[in-house]
């Protein structure tokens, strides 16, 4: 992009919230996401050139700036936390950005944004990481790279509070690419997926045996495209509030057989409807692809109105082990008969 067009763009964008003096504003969160968006603006060249909009740079600060600055009154706590991490991420984010000097995986407990070289177009693509308080580079464990929904960033589904507990609680290392947010998939955006894959398994220490893609809404529909593509890298899928489409089911019974596909829907969703995934999940049995179905009652297009089963789906997904190679000395135990739950 040209240099007039870069800054053009940058001089249309919103202006920035007003600072705050609420009490329950984190005031240096508050100075930092200013700060960092100044920056963006006088150096907006440098992060084109580095291969990011600096246009979609600012819109996330600026909803960050909007969240922090005016939280709604009765939020709880882990929700004001998670909003703060959100905004923490994007700032790193711009900072790397800047600078073009991006973070690699430190093995340091705790939530960190990445940015990872496109094998496509060497584009810098957003990769958001939580290794949980027991993480040790001495000792494998399990990696959930997980798809956010549409409209979503990775920082966003990153923040979630059940699910960081959730990675504390079984040791599992958890990263939400970004994957060129809502464009339409296509090869790019898989390759990004699995570039993040390649970059955590470079610099974290991850069990081969349980690598596990998982993906919320939108991103419970994708992982069902991208999984086909290499499916020796997955041990299993989880779709939350996604499932199989009639253009992918055929690939992915090709790509999963002897493998388990975890699927997690509300009851009462009113945009994907609970009988079609159940659907689904007949057809993956029928298909030799072992499917479990976690049906959340009163459950509707929510992660937080799908927690205890998503929970669930979680602890059963993380318990099995992968089919391995067999030039290695790992056992490769046989799926066991597929039950709704």
């Amino acid at each position: 992009m040209a240099a007039a067009a870069v800054l053009a763009l940058v001089a249309a964008g919103p202006t920035p919230p007003a600072a705050t003096t609420s009490p329950a504003v984190d005031l240096a969160t508050q100075a930092r996401l200013q700060k960092v968006r100044a920056q963006v603006v006088d150096h907006a060249q440098d992060v084109a050139a580095h291969g990011a909009s600096p246009a979609d740079l600012l819109a996330r600060i600026d909803a960050d700036l909007s969240a922090v600055a005016h939280p709604d009154a009765d939020m709880p706590a882990a929700d004001r936390q998670a909003l703060d991490l959100v905004a923490q991420l994007d700032a790193s984010l711009a900072e790397q950005l800047i600078s073009g000097s991006y973070a690699t995986p430190s093995g340091e407990p705790g939530a960190t944004e990445l940015v990872v070289r496109s094998s496509a177009d060497t584009s810098a693509q957003p990769l958001a990481l939580y290794l949980p308080a027991s993480y040790t580079a001495k000792r494998s464990a399990p990696l959930i790279l997980m798809l956010h929904a549409q409209g979503q960033t990775e920082s966003e589904l990153l923040a979630v509070p059940f699910l960081r507990a959730l990675a504390d609680q079984t040791g599992a290392i958890f990263a939400v690419p970004y994957a060129r947010g809502d464009k339409e998939y296509d090869d790019t955006t898989a390759g990004d997926v699995y570039d993040a894959l390649a970059v955590l398994r470079g610099g974290l220490n991850v069990d081969r045996r349980r690598v596990y893609l998982s993906g919320v809404s939108l991103g419970g529909f994708v992982l069902f495209m991208v999984a086909p593509l290499h499916p020796e890298q997955w041990s299993a899928l989880l779709a939350i509030a996604g499932s199989l489409t009639n253009d992918d089911k055929q690939s992915v019974v090709r790509a999963m057989a002897g493998k388990q596909v975890f699927l997690v829907i509300g009851a009462d969703d009113p945009s994907i409807k609970a009988q079609y995934v159940r659907g689904a999940a007949d057809y993956l049995l029928a298909n030799g692809v072992e499917s479990r179905l976690y049906e959340q009652p009163h459950g509707l297009h929510t992660l937080q109105s799908l927690q205890p089963s998503v929970e669930r789906a979680w602890r059963d997904m993380l318990a099995g082990m992968r089919n391995v190679a067999p030039d290695t000395d790992f056992p490769s135990p046989q799926p066991e008969t597929s039950r709704h739950t």
